[in-house]
């Protein structure tokens, strides 16, 4: 059995905009290396995936055990984000410059594991594809216990596709 140890084989983009990626059941490659690579800055207690369906649980009268059936999808999402700064101004890689600097800005998170995060997002790669709106940034610092972050709730906005092909 292969197995792959992780570390460093997760690539993370946001891709700005309610139509940031205009087929997301098969992300262009080009539509993602459009967005911005954020993995430098992810740090391992960002949280996004699938979530248990809603269900009915609905038997007719002459079944003999029950049924429960899957409805609407769920997913969820936060971002928690490493600061970028030179003397002490944000870069335009801080994640309040390239994600979101206030609540209600719309975007794609493409998400790729298994590759080296240095890999290209080229066509034939598994992505995952998550619509959120961004929430609030929370910002970190002053309580002398790490790195400067920021912590951005994601809102799902209704659309999200596990274990895509990319396309060109």
């Amino acid at each position: 059995m292969a197995r792959t140890v992780d570390l460093g084989v997760t690539q993370i983009y946001w891709v700005p905009g309610d139509a940031g990626l205009t087929t997301p059941s098969a992300p262009k490659a080009s539509e993602i290396t459009a967005g911005k690579n954020i993995s430098p800055y992810v740090v391992t207690t960002t949280d996004i995936g699938p979530d248990a369906s809603d269900t009915v649980d609905e038997r007719a009268i002459t079944d003999v055990a029950n049924v429960v059936v899957p409805t609407i999808g769920n997913y969820h999402g936060t971002l928690v984000l490493f600061r970028d700064f030179t003397a002490g101004a944000p870069t335009a890689n801080d994640p309040l410059t390239t994600v979101a600097s206030a609540a209600g800005a719309v975007g794609w998170i493409a998400r790729r594991v298994g590759l080296p995060n240095s890999t290209a997002p080229a066509s034939g790669q598994k992505w995952e594809v998550y619509k959120f709106m961004t929430d609030s940034p929370q910002i970190s610092g002053g309580a002398g216990e790490g790195y400067l972050k920021a912590t951005i709730p994601l809102l799902q906005q209704g659309t999200f596709y596990l274990n895509t092909d990319s396309t060109t």
